[in-house]
């Protein structure tokens, strides 16, 4: 019989799941989430004249993560960067398409 590893750990009295993933968390919270990249893809944009890639994609999701930090949402680095990097591949495509 395999035996489950841990999976809580105490972070300032709060106790927080570490095998957390993106679909684990509430429509609302990812609506949030979205809107947020929405937002920051839109000043990239804006302010820069291009679609963020590669180097520029990794910042947009490090600021979105300390917004989604601030915010109290908890979700491991790895899981909203490829939550949030397959919706700015999308708005990309979708202005690409535009254009």
């Amino acid at each position: 019989m395999k035996k489950a590893g841990k999976n809580h750990v105490r972070v300032n009295g709060a106790l927080l799941r570490t095998n957390k993933k993106w679909s684990h968390l509430k429509q609302k919270q990812r609506d949030w989430i979205y809107e947020v990249a929405r937002l920051e893809h839109k000043k990239y944009v804006e302010e820069n004249e291009r679609l963020p890639r590669k180097q520029a994609k990794v910042a947009l999701i490090e600021i979105i993560e300390d917004k989604v930090d601030e915010r109290g949402i908890w979700l491991p680095t790895h899981e909203l960067a490829t939550g949030i990097g397959k919706y700015l591949d999308r708005l990309n495509r979708r202005l690409t398409v535009k254009d």
